[in-house]
């Protein structure tokens, strides 16, 4: 059965690299506008219209003087949000599996542009393997691709919204802590809205060694409890996990929506004896 179930993962793997060569080499180039270099933007942040709840993506020129709002679906918004925090998801978005065919089929992700506007929706472009394949995407998509592949991006210089003021840094850097070979981050209210949960009601998983691997432990997990003790910031996780004497540290997990306690070995160096 298992060996059955690795040839049908293989046999998918190979479909969907087939059809990404097949589109490319059908597109023959994007048919929309015209090609032009564009101007390289900065993703600063995914924001939440107020009165419709819809998310939009925020993107500015490395000036900040020249911006683009495009609405994403809340799919689309999730993916964006754990790809900008760094954070991977216990199973694998389309943007994982789509970077991981690319990959594994010899390509590489040069750019993605932001190329078009018809009607009141945007195209994009991605640009593969130096510039032998352009394939047409939604917006989101490629700019979740670029954030997992470290691509580029860029947007029609005819698109961007010009004279605007400088604009101040958006979505800081998540707070990080490091305990016993675990590194969490801080549950910010972008990360609390992709997860579903509540903002600071726990600290995400960054980062495990291969010990807390082997425990149970995995990255994008949410500890709400070191020993007991709640945490809401990755220093209330560290200092709770500095505090445990014991050789193991039970931790309280959120996943998938589901409860579960991890016992962690503790690595600490021995002290020697006064």
């Amino acid at each position: 059965m298992q060996r059955l179930r690795i040839a049908g993962a293989n046999v998918v793997r190979a479909m969907v690299a087939c059809a990404i060569l097949a589109i490319a080499a059908c597109n023959g180039g994007y048919q929309g506008a015209p090609r032009a270099a564009g101007v390289r933007v900065d993703l600063t942040g995914v924001d939440v219209d107020r009165h419709s709840g819809a998310h939009y993506l925020v993107l500015e020129d490395l000036a900040g003087r020249r911006s683009l709002q495009i609405e994403i679906d809340d799919a689309g918004a999730h993916a964006i949000m754990l790809a900008m925090q760094g954070v991977k998801p216990v199973r694998p978005l389309s943007a994982d599996l789509l970077r991981s065919v690319i990959r594994q089929t010899g390509n590489q992700v040069d750019r993605v542009e932001i190329a078009d506007l018809r009607g009141e929706i945007y195209y994009a472009r991605i640009d593969l393997d130096r510039g032998r394949y352009s394939i047409d995407s939604r917006p989101s998509d490629a700019i979740a691709l670029a954030l997992g592949a470290g691509a580029p991006i860029y947007v029609a210089a005819r698109l961007m919204q010009t004279d605007q003021p400088p604009a101040a840094a958006a979505n800081p850097p998540a707070a990080l802590a490091t305990a016993d070979g675990v590194t969490v981050q801080e549950l910010t209210a972008d990360l609390a809205t992709a997860f579903g949960v509540g903002a600071h009601s726990g600290v995400v998983v960054a980062d495990c060694d291969a010990g807390d691997a082997r425990a149970g432990l995995q990255r994008g997990d949410i500890v709400t409890s070191v020993a007991g003790h709640a945490v809401a910031m990755p220093d209330d996780f560290a200092r709770a996990a500095q505090a445990v004497s014991a050789v193991t540290i039970a931790l309280r997990i959120l996943r998938d929506g589901r409860t579960v306690v991890i016992a962690l070995p503790v690595e600490r160096p021995a002290h020697a004896a006064n």
